[in-house]
């Protein structure tokens, strides 16, 4: 059969409408992208707010952790010097007479710079103990101001979108830790600790939130809709790193040889690793720990006279929201 030119005519509607199918579906396919876009933006924003915004209390405890510990190392050293000074007062058989006195003097000599330095450790001590968990509420929500203000800038967030406080409330229940002059046991066993409210860690959650117009207002007589892209996110205060530090274990100035060896993962008797290493803790200078992994706990056993300090360093870690069901309506958007 031979097509005529009334029925080639036909074509044209069924081209127009094909050409309308694609680009609905052009449009469609980039409106879904756009949407992609802003919902990966607005929760890398929530990330980066909730994981910055408690910084002030991690800090703070990181000073107070610092400080803490090189005014133990003073206490370590005021003790000896004390003793070297009480030698050579006493003509000890180490020194003999001038020798003695001048011994003596020199031990006076770093015993007061000691002291000086202890005193300095115990004043920053004091002002950084100062810090409350409403102060750590209210620096938290500041924070989060910060980065609305001075957003688009290096210490900014992301000028886009709205930043919500949702919540800041301290985290529970945490563990308990133990320690005597034997050994220092972590959730022994698993016993929720009594905490001042002062030092309990603190959780936050944030929402980002930007109402974004259609990237083509109308279309066809089509009118899309404005959608919201919403990110939520939470962060809580954590020891990220526990360490058994001793100093005795350092550098000799003298020799130049190491006393600390090379952290190992320390044996126990319920080793969780492969190779018989117990994968709960780090052994910094020869004490085993024993790991439970039961109870999720490890001990520590001290087995003879020395110096060593349990520290850390505390930093934000991203956890589930917490908040419960969000209230949209009642949350702060910004227009794009």
């Amino acid at each position: 059969m031979f097509l005529t030119s009334r029925s080639r005519g036909q074509t044209l509607p069924i081209w127009s409408l094909g050409i309308a199918a694609a680009l609905v579906l052009a449009f469609a396919a980039m409106q879904y992208g756009e949407v992609l876009r802003w919902q990966v933006r607005a929760q890398n924003a929530a990330d980066a707010a909730a994981s910055a915004a408690l910084s002030a209390q991690t800090q703070t405890w990181n000073q107070q952790l610092s400080l803490v510990y090189a005014a133990a190392v003073e206490e370590w050293r005021i003790r000896h010097l004390l003793s070297g000074l009480q030698a050579a007062a006493y003509n000890d058989n180490g020194c003999t007479g001038s020798g003695c006195s001048a011994a003596f003097d020199q031990l006076k000599r770093e015993y007061l710079r000691a002291v000086a330095r202890y005193t300095t450790d115990v004043q920053l001590i004091n002002r950084t103990s100062q810090y409350t968990q409403a102060q750590a509420t209210a620096d938290a929500r500041a924070l989060v101001q910060q980065l609305q203000q001075h957003c688009g800038q290096a210490n900014g967030g992301d000028c886009g979108f709205t930043y919500n406080v949702v919540r800041v409330q301290a985290r529970s229940p945490l563990n308990d830790v133990e320690q005597d002059g034997g050994a220092w046991v972590i959730n022994n066993p698993g016993t929720p600790a009594t905490v001042k409210t002062d030092y309990v860690p603190m959780q936050l959650e944030i929402v980002t939130c930007a109402k974004v117009a259609p990237i083509v207002p109308s279309f066809l007589n089509f009118q899309p809709p404005t959608f919201t892209a919403i990110g939520r996110a939470a962060a809580t205060s954590a020891m990220v790193t526990q360490e058994w530090l001793q100093p005795g274990f350092q550098v000799n100035p003298r020799t130049g040889q190491a006393f600390q060896p090379v952290e190992q993962y320390a044996p126990g008797t319920n080793p969780s690793g492969p190779n018989g290493w117990n994968w709960f803790a780090i052994n910094f200078g020869g004490n085993p720990a024993t790991a439970f992994p039961k109870w999720d706990a490890y001990a520590e056993r001290v087995g003879g006279p020395e110096f060593s300090a349990v520290t850390g360093w505390w930093n934000t870690v991203p956890i589930k929201p917490f908040a419960g069901q969000l209230d949209t309506g009642a949350l702060a958007c910004s227009t794009s």
